[in-house]
């Protein structure tokens, strides 16, 4: 995601929705949308707020609101401890969708909270995360975007988030991802089954123990990915994990 200036217009536009939130700064910003963070007149906590942001192409704006929806209906059917928990969906007074989930104020990117932490609390986080991605494809949904921004740390605990991207298994969705993460199959435009998530843990696992991507010195991401092999040799793993 995008940090959005404190000044940006957008913020101005959008101080309250309905008669709940109240919009305060925006957290950051992305393909779909913008996350702000909000008051919930409500329940008197804090919470993220997505909504989309309008753009001129109407054909184009009705697909960013579409995609917000289905990220809701996602994301409402699950509740696990490591997924982001959704809690409101409604529309502004323009009629664009809105959604509101928890916040987490402390979180970042695991590959930044843990770049310091030792072998054995990088596979613990590791552990986490294959948790929640258990959880959802039991369930027959494919993240499809798995990432270092998209895994958080909020204290010791791991939270996945950002479904935008989310498909059902088997419903030949066309690929889509991050390319960086994306596993070689996606790339060849085949559909995306639990093995393309886990292939991006894989990519995670990897950054996580030596500190950097492991096709970082590629000029073209996908021809490394889909030709090259990661050299392991960088790693500085224990013989207990090497076995693995």
């Amino acid at each position: 995601m995008t940090t959005l200036a404190a000044g940006n217009p957008a913020q101005r536009a959008v101080e309250r929705l309905g008669n709940r939130y109240q919009l305060r700064e925006p957290l950051g910003s992305g393909g779909m949308g913008a996350v702000y963070r909000a008051y919930d007149q409500l329940t008197g906590h804090m919470v993220a707020l997505k909504r989309v942001l309008r753009v001129p192409m109407q054909a184009a704006n009705s697909e960013l609101r579409l995609a917000l929806t289905r990220e809701f209906q996602a994301l409402a059917s699950l509740r696990h401890p490591h997924i982001i928990a959704v809690q409101d969906y409604g529309f502004d007074a323009q009629q664009q969708p809105y959604f509101s989930m928890e916040l987490l104020p402390t979180a970042r990117p695991i590959t930044e909270a843990a770049s310091f932490l030792g072998e054995a609390a990088k596979i613990d986080l590791l552990l986490q995360l294959l948790q929640p991605l258990v959880y959802i494809h039991r369930r027959g949904i494919i993240h499809r975007d798995v990432k270092p921004g998209n895994v958080l740390l909020h204290g010791q605990t791991v939270k996945l988030v950002d479904f935008g991207l989310a498909t059902v298994a088997g419903q030949g969705t066309p690929p889509s991802g991050t390319l960086a993460y994306m596993a070689p199959e996606l790339l060849r435009g085949q559909p995306a089954t639990p093995a393309a998530d886990l292939y991006a843990v894989g990519v995670l696992a990897y950054e996580l123990l030596a500190g950097w991507h492991p096709f970082a010195h590629a000029t073209n991401i996908v021809e490394a990915v889909l030709h090259e092999t990661a050299d392991f040799a960088y790693l500085d793993m224990t013989p207990e994990l090497t076995a693995v």
